[in-house]
């Protein structure tokens, strides 16, 4: 058996010294990780005059802000099956991001063509960018070839602790200028980033965090550097928010403090320095249009959680404080690597409607999202539309599920292909009944007489099949590339969602612990596609950054992880969720805007470990720099402003 098997293996090793801080990983005298040394990447950005304008500061605030090892922590953890069939094409279903990428790394590894691989990628219990990349694939694979039988193969959480990537931890030094009126002058950010023993997605992860270090504010003098370093921890990659919601945690902070500097409204800084619709990107790129930042402000200006009780709670044991962040989430994967998307729609023998997208159902809603943006586009109903997805042997390239890209994917294949199919729909059923195209509609269920109210069926969908060759069922398809900036020199996205965080908190005096009263969430992020899927991103997201903040961090010691399952690791419980929750969402795009809805993935974390930090400063005068807040360095800083 494969037990008896590794217990027959014998492994010889000597120890050599760990090297867990990512600093210390860059000093000369490090021990190295890797034989070129332990700088896995190196990026940086520079524009205007960053001496003449710290020169020109009335205030200037600098502070360091970290980061934890966050763990994705998704309920089913990394597994799957494989099997050869008898034409010898190797089957591998397992949870994934990307069915088409597993399938080429795989090529690579085993030395087989792509066309003898499938992968099944969907449904995926879980992801969060913790699937972006390949798990158990390659020991499925190589084992089912081997043996030539069926293999099964499932992480217990311990395995998956040990062997998952996590989020990046970062290092983020900022230091922030602006003028007697609170105008931003100068922007200064330094970041060293730990990827553990393997790059993984770390360098994408550094880039885009650099990308967001302005945030949503215009900044005219900006030098950006950041550093990947090997160290012995466990490997880090993709993880919601991927490097953009670690650096607004520093940028909003700073916009808090330089508030206070200047004696001005948090809200007022904020409106001064904002973005304008049209302005050009961080990078210098070109931003779609819709930005909604003006009304996100509004909003949280006038959100109740601000007329809400603050100061020392009735008996004084703790002290609450309300605080806000803006967040502005990047979606798609940039001007530089190739970022593909498509997808179809058919007729099916039994008179399904079958929507065909790459995309993966992880628990975000894609399904239900699917089925409301093909019925809109098509006039069918949500019943007639069955999604297949995340299966290479069925669906076509549909780019990855990351990076908040899928409500748009799909949204524009069903906007580009429900036209067509429905005039070869009812091309076909125009002849079946003996009609004219032009008078008959497509309705939930099938075909009807065009401007009836009747609601009466002429010919269902399935009838409309029944009767056709399955070579001349209505099928359409359609590709195009997600969309890109005019910026070419840096990673530069186009597409933003927008928002707005608002956290009231209570600090306790006798033990430093903040709970979260209430979390509110504006966002601004296109035409809703379903409704619960998009609250369930939101307010998931939120309490996922409630953790992120408060309480997880998977430590390591000499190289291994402290936590061995999730009963020591401590990520929120609905306990520990706050105790009012809202989302307001703002819908309306611009006139002409191509681009119709923005992701949500990503849009309800962002804002959050800011927000908190934020409220914790507005109760104690202290604003925490460390994630997750530790709870004593709070009761010190409590005792010493006392």
């Amino acid at each position: 058996t494969a037990e008896r098997a590794r217990g027959l293996n014998q492994v010889r090793y000597a120890p050599l010294p760990v090297v867990s801080d990512p600093e210390q990983a860059l000093s000369p005298d490090a021990e190295p990780v890797h034989s070129a040394g332990n700088l896995q990447t190196s990026l940086g950005f520079e524009r205007g005059d960053i001496a003449e304008g710290f020169a020109r500061a009335a205030h200037v605030v600098e502070a360091v802000y970290e980061t934890p090892r966050q763990m994705h922590g998704f309920m089913e953890t990394e597994g799957g099956h494989a099997l050869v069939d008898s034409d010898g094409t190797l089957n591998v279903c397992a949870g994934g991001q990307y069915g088409l990428r597993d399938r080429l790394q795989l090529s690579r590894v085993l030395g087989l063509p792509e066309e003898k691989i499938r992968v099944v990628t969907s449904p995926t219990g879980g992801a969060f960018g913790g699937k972006d990349e390949l798990t158990v694939q390659p020991a499925l694979a190589l084992l089912a070839l081997r043996t030539g039988r069926p293999v099964r193969l499932q992480l217990d959480r311990a395995e998956s602790v040990l062997a998952g990537a996590k989020r990046n931890a970062m290092n983020i030094r900022m230091r922030t200028a602006c003028d007697a009126d609170g105008l931003l002058l100068a922007q200064w950010v330094d970041v060293i980033s730990d990827a553990g023993a393997y790059a993984s997605l770390g360098p994408a992860v550094l880039e885009t965090a650099l990308e967001h270090a302005c945030g949503p504010y215009v900044v005219r003098n900006v030098r950006t550097s950041g550093r990947l370093a090997y160290t012995n921890n466990g490997v880090c990659g993709a993880f919601r928010g991927f490097g953009a919601n670690q650096m607004a945690f520093a940028v909003e902070c700073q916009m808090d403090r330089l508030a206070a500097e200047c004696g001005l409204d948090v809200l007022e800084i904020r409106r001064r320095n904002m973005r304008k619709p049209g302005t050009r990107g961080y990078l210098g790129q070109v931003v779609a249009p819709s930005e909604r930042l003006e009304e996100m402000l509004k909003a949280a200006a006038a959100d109740p959680i601000w007329q809400k009780p603050r100061g020392p709670s009735d008996d004084g044991s703790e002290i609450v404080g309300t605080g806000m962040a803006m967040s502005y989430q990047g979606n798609g994967l940039g001007t530089l690597p190739p970022d593909p998307a498509g997808g179809a729609l058919r007729l099916a023998a039994d008179g399904a409607i079958e929507a065909l997208y790459g995309l993966d159902e992880m628990g975000q809603g894609l399904l239900t999202s699917i089925r409301s943006a093909v019925a809109a586009a098509l006039g069918c109903g949500r019943d007639d539309i069955r999604p297949v997805t995340g299966d290479t042997g069925r669906t076509l390239e549909s780019g990855s599920t990351t990076a908040s890209r899928g409500a748009f994917v799909v949204w524009k294949v069903a906007a580009e292909t429900a036209p067509v199919l429905a005039e070869r729909i009812l091309a076909r059923a125009a002849e079946r009944l003996g009609r004219k195209p032009a008078t008959v509609a497509i309705a939930p269920g099938g075909i009807v007489e065009r401007h009836s109210n009747s609601g009466e069926l002429l010919l269902s969908f399935a009838a409309l099949a029944e009767g056709l060759d399955p070579e001349k069922l209505p099928f359409a398809a359609t590709s195009f590339e997600f969309p890109k900036s005019d910026y070419f020199e840096g990673n530069a996205r186009m597409i933003f969602a927008f928002g707005v965080a608002l956290a009231r908190v209570a600090v306790s005096r006798i033990t430093g612990q903040v709970r979260v009263l209430d979390l509110s969430q504006h966002t601004a992020a296109g035409p809703i596609l379903d409704l619960a899927a998009y609250l369930g991103q939101i307010e998931g997201g939120g309490l996922q950054g409630v953790g992120f903040t408060l309480t997880e961090h998977a430590a390591m010691q000499d190289g291994r992880y402290v936590t061995a399952n999730l009963d020591t690791y401590m990520m929120p419980s609905i306990a520990d969720a706050p105790e009012s929750v809202a989302t307001c969402a703002l819908e309306d795009l611009d006139p002409g805007d191509p681009f119709g809805p923005r992701g949500a993935g990503e849009l309800g974390i962002g804002a959050v470990t800011p927000a908190i930090a934020n409220a914790v400063a507005d109760a104690t005068g202290v604003w925490p720099h460390a994630a997750p807040f530790d709870a004593e360095r709070l009761l010190d800083a409590l005792g010493a402003a006392a």
